[in-house]
């Protein structure tokens, strides 16, 4: 009898051990904690990324890459930091001229 019941038991463990958790990462994330209030310099910033819960992290925040690799934490939902966002994304969207190439 505890045989039966043993055998049901083990596998069921051993299903739990093999499947995947969800939401748990194999690879860190780096998220804020908390956000700026500060205006964010377009001048010293590069580019932007969104973090929210579909990145692994607790807060939705806005991080802009300076040109020296540092990181700024802002609010997304500011009028301001959504400014420099539309303004990055259309020197990203510029195509950039070739230099030193004469065209004939």
């Amino acid at each position: 009898m505890a045989l039966r019941l043993l055998l049901p038991l083990l596998l069921l463990a051993a299903a739990l051990l093999v499947l995947p958790a969800r939401g748990i990462s194999s690879q860190a994330s780096d998220c804020c904690l908390k956000t700026s209030q500060g205006k964010i310099p377009l001048g010293l910033v590069k580019s932007y990324s969104v973090q929210g819960p579909e990145s692994g992290c607790l807060l939705r925040a806005v991080v802009f890459t300076t040109r020296k690799g540092k990181k700024l934490c802002a609010s997304p939902d500011s009028s301001s930091v959504q400014k420099v966002m539309q303004k990055l994304d259309k020197k990203k969207a510029q195509p950039i001229p070739a230099q030193g190439k004469d065209r004939r």
